[in-house]
């Protein structure tokens, strides 16, 4: 069986990694004590003798094998049961090809949290591949809590953490802010699914689900309008079909456009909150014209008119602009 796996400094036998591999390790726990000071004093002579070669320390059942991986400037020691250790050997040549990968890790004065997640995970894999040296009530997914109660000690993971924490809770309540004052309906959607994403690293549940109802309300509410758009678009192509129809021979000018202006202006109205402003600007100004026709020549008015027949009908193409169409529509 494999009890424990531990990566020390070789110069300062300060230990930089921990991890337990068994379910139930306290009856053990005074016998490991012993070996524990072992070991340490061990590597430490290991290190004054500059000496490469493996070396296994026996105390009754059990074992612990030193391996040396210069290159990283550490010394990989697994404590096992003494019946493995051909596959301990086998184990310990895949562990040093990851450590090597990460062993920046390990002289960095400052590093990533994730970085730290993914090399323990590799670790996990790993010994996973050797489950015969495995208790089968072990629990292995401990990855941040291992993490946190090694590096803690050096105090260089537990500042990280809480840099990192800081610098999302001050962003977080930067888009907060800006919600607050944000008028456009998709940009507060947008901003809620930035809220919801940092709450859910920060692992806040409270401000996550706070802000998981709002995000809800306001797709609903979007929803809601986008029928009434909808409604008021499709008034706007047949009224303004009807009105020109019934021009006969008169200028565009002289007809009656009133209803074309109060289904455009409602339209006009309703686009304020959801499209870019220069959308919502365009129809408005374009319902304006159709009323206040003083100064526009039939050249221009005809324009006008040819412009709002030629309205797309797809009532999505004025709400959005760039990526945010594809950033509300993976969440309706």
């Amino acid at each position: 069986m494999l009890y424990f796996l531990f990566l020390y400094q070789i110069e300062s036998g300060e230990l930089l990694y921990e991890k337990e591999f068994q379910a139930d390790i306290d009856s053990n726990m005074d016998l490991f004590g012993s070996f524990l000071s072992a070991i340490r004093v061990f590597t430490s002579e290991m290190a004054n003798k500059g000496t490469e070669e493996l070396n296994t320390i026996g105390l009754g059942a059990f074992i612990a094998s030193i391996f040396r991986i210069s290159e990283a400037n550490i010394d990989l020691v697994i404590l096992a049961e003494e019946e493995d250790r051909k596959e301990i050997q086998k184990l310990s040549s895949k562990l040093k090809a990851i450590i090597l990968i990460y062993k920046e890790l390990f002289s960095a004065d400052a590093v990533k949290s994730e970085d730290f997640e993914k090399f323990d995970k590799e670790i996990n894999d790993i010994v996973l591949s050797h489950r015969k040296i495995l208790d089968p009530n072990v629990l292995i997914e401990k990855q941040i809590e291992f993490l946190k109660s090694v590096w803690d000690q050096r105090g260089k993971i537990s500042d990280q953490l809480r840099e990192e924490r800081k610098e999302l809770e001050n962003e977080r309540t930067i888009i907060v802010n800006k919600l607050l004052k944000e008028n456009n309906i998709l940009k507060k959607f947008s901003l809620c699914k930035l809220i919801l994403e940092i709450s859910d690293k920060l692992e806040d549940e409270h401000f996550f689900l706070e802000y998981q109802k709002k995000k809800k309300n306001i797709a609903n509410e979007i929803k809601d309008q986008k029928i009434r758009l909808k409604y008021y678009l499709n008034q706007v192509r047949v009224s303004v079909k009807v009105t020109t129809s019934s021009l006969g021979e008169r200028s565009p000018l002289h007809g009656d456009f009133k209803e074309v202006y109060s289904n455009l202006y409602s339209l006009s109205s309703k686009l304020k909150n959801f499209a870019p402003e220069e959308v919502y600007e365009k129809y408005y100004n374009l319902a304006n014209k159709l009323i206040y026709r003083k100064g526009i020549s039939l050249e221009e008015f005809s324009l006008v008119i040819d412009e709002i027949k030629n309205m797309d009908e797809d009532i999505e193409s004025y709400l959005y602009a760039g990526e945010s169409r594809n950033l509300f529509k993976k969440d309706e």
